[in-house]
Protein backbone atom coordinates (compact mmCIF):
# COMPACT_ATOMS: atom_id res chain seq x y z
CA UNK A 1 0.00 0.00 0.00
CA UNK A 2 1.16 3.54 -0.71
CA UNK A 3 0.27 6.78 0.99
CA UNK A 4 -1.54 9.14 -1.39
CA UNK A 5 -0.63 12.58 -0.14
CA UNK A 6 -2.69 15.64 -1.00
CA UNK A 7 -0.44 18.01 -2.91
CA UNK A 8 -0.65 21.79 -2.94
CA UNK A 9 0.66 24.79 -4.88
CA UNK A 10 4.18 24.28 -3.55
CA UNK A 11 4.27 20.90 -5.37
CA UNK A 12 3.08 22.27 -8.71
CA UNK A 13 6.51 22.64 -10.37
CA UNK A 14 7.34 18.98 -9.66
CA UNK A 15 3.90 17.87 -10.88
CA UNK A 16 4.23 19.85 -14.11
CA UNK A 17 7.76 18.52 -14.71
CA UNK A 18 6.43 14.94 -14.52
CA UNK A 19 3.49 15.95 -16.71
CA UNK A 20 5.87 17.29 -19.39
CA UNK A 21 7.87 14.04 -19.26
CA UNK A 22 4.75 11.93 -19.57
CA UNK A 23 2.28 13.64 -21.92
CA UNK A 24 2.64 15.16 -25.37
CA UNK A 25 1.85 18.87 -25.52
CA UNK A 26 -1.59 18.25 -27.03
CA UNK A 27 -2.61 16.11 -24.02
CA UNK A 28 -1.87 18.70 -21.35
CA UNK A 29 -2.71 22.32 -20.71
CA UNK A 30 -0.18 25.09 -20.85
CA UNK A 31 1.51 25.61 -17.50
CA UNK A 32 -0.58 28.65 -16.55
CA UNK A 33 -3.85 26.91 -17.40
CA UNK A 34 -2.87 23.81 -15.45
CA UNK A 35 -1.88 25.89 -12.44
CA UNK A 36 -5.19 27.79 -12.56
CA UNK A 37 -7.02 24.49 -11.97
CA UNK A 38 -5.68 24.52 -8.42
CA UNK A 39 -8.32 27.18 -7.70
CA UNK A 40 -11.12 24.77 -8.63
CA UNK A 41 -12.90 23.28 -5.63
CA UNK A 42 -13.38 19.83 -7.16
CA UNK A 43 -9.84 19.53 -8.56
CA UNK A 44 -7.19 17.83 -6.48
CA UNK A 45 -3.60 16.68 -6.88
CA UNK A 46 -2.54 13.52 -5.07
CA UNK A 47 0.99 12.20 -5.05
CA UNK A 48 3.54 9.78 -3.72
CA UNK A 49 6.98 10.96 -2.79
CA UNK A 50 10.20 9.67 -1.34
CA UNK A 51 13.16 11.52 0.12
CA UNK A 52 14.25 12.53 -3.37
CA UNK A 53 10.97 14.21 -4.26
CA UNK A 54 7.72 13.48 -6.04
CA UNK A 55 7.57 10.04 -7.66
CA UNK A 56 4.11 10.19 -9.22
CA UNK A 57 0.85 12.11 -9.17
CA UNK A 58 -2.86 11.82 -9.88
CA UNK A 59 -4.83 14.88 -10.97
CA UNK A 60 -8.46 14.15 -10.12
CA UNK A 61 -11.88 15.77 -10.15
CA UNK A 62 -13.96 14.75 -7.14
CA UNK A 63 -17.66 14.49 -7.93
CA UNK A 64 -20.50 13.27 -5.71
CA UNK A 65 -20.81 9.89 -7.45
CA UNK A 66 -17.26 9.24 -8.64
CA UNK A 67 -13.71 10.50 -9.01
CA UNK A 68 -12.45 11.30 -12.52
CA UNK A 69 -8.72 10.91 -13.13
CA UNK A 70 -7.70 13.57 -15.61
CA UNK A 71 -3.94 12.97 -15.49
CA UNK A 72 -1.93 10.16 -13.95
CA UNK A 73 1.84 9.99 -14.37
CA UNK A 74 4.92 8.44 -12.82
CA UNK A 75 8.31 10.16 -13.02
CA UNK A 76 10.82 8.66 -15.43
CA UNK A 77 12.99 7.49 -12.53
CA UNK A 78 10.13 5.60 -10.83
CA UNK A 79 8.53 3.95 -13.88
CA UNK A 80 8.19 0.16 -13.88
CA UNK A 81 8.58 0.08 -10.10
CA UNK A 82 4.96 -0.83 -9.37
CA UNK A 83 4.18 2.54 -7.81
CA UNK A 84 1.54 3.42 -10.43
CA UNK A 85 -0.49 0.30 -9.86
CA UNK A 86 -0.32 0.74 -6.11
CA UNK A 87 -1.54 4.32 -6.46
CA UNK A 88 -4.56 3.29 -8.51
CA UNK A 89 -5.39 0.50 -6.09
CA UNK A 90 -5.17 2.88 -3.13
CA UNK A 91 -7.34 5.49 -4.86
CA UNK A 92 -9.92 2.80 -5.71
CA UNK A 93 -9.85 1.60 -2.09
CA UNK A 94 -10.33 5.13 -0.72
CA UNK A 95 -13.14 5.94 -3.15
CA UNK A 96 -14.95 2.58 -2.86
CA UNK A 97 -13.97 1.79 -6.45
CA UNK A 98 -15.91 4.67 -7.94
CA UNK A 99 -13.15 5.83 -10.23
CA UNK A 100 -13.46 6.93 -13.86
CA UNK A 101 -10.44 7.07 -16.14
CA UNK A 102 -10.17 8.18 -19.75
CA UNK A 103 -7.83 6.40 -22.15
CA UNK A 104 -7.26 6.55 -25.87
CA UNK A 105 -8.69 3.99 -28.27
CA UNK A 106 -6.37 0.96 -28.63
CA UNK A 107 -4.97 2.08 -31.98
CA UNK A 108 -1.27 1.33 -31.45
CA UNK A 109 0.97 -0.76 -29.22
CA UNK A 110 1.62 1.97 -26.63
CA UNK A 111 -2.10 2.70 -26.24
CA UNK A 112 -2.87 -1.02 -25.96
CA UNK A 113 -0.15 -1.33 -23.31
CA UNK A 114 -1.67 1.52 -21.28
CA UNK A 115 -5.12 -0.07 -21.45
CA UNK A 116 -3.61 -3.40 -20.41
CA UNK A 117 -2.10 -1.71 -17.36
CA UNK A 118 -5.54 -0.49 -16.25
CA UNK A 119 -7.13 -3.87 -16.94
CA UNK A 120 -4.56 -5.57 -14.70
CA UNK A 121 -5.60 -3.24 -11.88
CA UNK A 122 -9.11 -4.68 -12.18
CA UNK A 123 -7.80 -8.20 -11.94
CA UNK A 124 -5.67 -7.38 -8.91
CA UNK A 125 -8.41 -5.58 -6.98
CA UNK A 126 -11.16 -8.03 -7.94
CA UNK A 127 -13.39 -5.22 -9.18
CA UNK A 128 -15.96 -5.99 -11.82
CA UNK A 129 -15.96 -4.56 -15.28
CA UNK A 130 -18.81 -2.09 -15.64
CA UNK A 131 -20.65 -4.27 -18.11
CA UNK A 132 -20.47 -7.16 -15.62
CA UNK A 133 -18.45 -9.47 -17.80
CA UNK A 134 -14.79 -9.72 -18.76
CA UNK A 135 -15.83 -10.68 -22.29
CA UNK A 136 -16.02 -6.96 -23.14
CA UNK A 137 -12.51 -6.04 -22.02
CA UNK A 138 -11.10 -5.71 -25.50
CA UNK A 139 -14.07 -3.99 -27.11
CA UNK A 140 -15.42 -0.56 -26.39
CA UNK A 141 -19.03 -0.56 -25.28
CA UNK A 142 -21.21 2.49 -25.11
CA UNK A 143 -23.16 2.66 -21.88
CA UNK A 144 -24.12 5.18 -19.26
CA UNK A 145 -22.20 5.60 -16.02
CA UNK A 146 -25.50 5.82 -14.16
CA UNK A 147 -26.55 2.34 -15.30
CA UNK A 148 -23.20 0.92 -14.23
CA UNK A 149 -23.29 2.63 -10.86
CA UNK A 150 -26.75 1.25 -10.13
CA UNK A 151 -25.63 -2.31 -10.84
CA UNK A 152 -22.43 -2.36 -8.80
CA UNK A 153 -21.34 -0.88 -5.53
CA UNK A 154 -17.77 -0.78 -6.80
CA UNK A 155 -17.29 0.64 -10.27
CA UNK A 156 -14.01 1.19 -12.06
CA UNK A 157 -14.43 2.39 -15.61
CA UNK A 158 -12.03 2.99 -18.43
CA UNK A 159 -13.49 5.27 -21.05
CA UNK A 160 -12.38 7.03 -24.16
CA UNK A 161 -13.86 9.83 -26.22
CA UNK A 162 -14.16 9.87 -29.97
CA UNK A 163 -16.30 12.09 -32.16
CA UNK A 164 -17.88 13.67 -29.06
CA UNK A 165 -19.14 10.29 -27.82
CA UNK A 166 -18.00 8.49 -24.69
CA UNK A 167 -17.12 4.81 -24.94
CA UNK A 168 -16.59 2.59 -21.92
CA UNK A 169 -14.38 -0.47 -21.83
Amino acid sequence: MVCLEKLDRSDFEEVYRIMEQSFPADERRKKEGQQKLLDEEKYELLGVRNKGGLLAFLAVWEFAEFVFIEHFAVSETARNSGIGGKMLEELARQKAGKVVLEVELPEDSLKKRRIGFYERRWEKTGMKFPCGSCQHRNRFQRMSFRACAQNYIKVFIIMCMRNDKIYFL
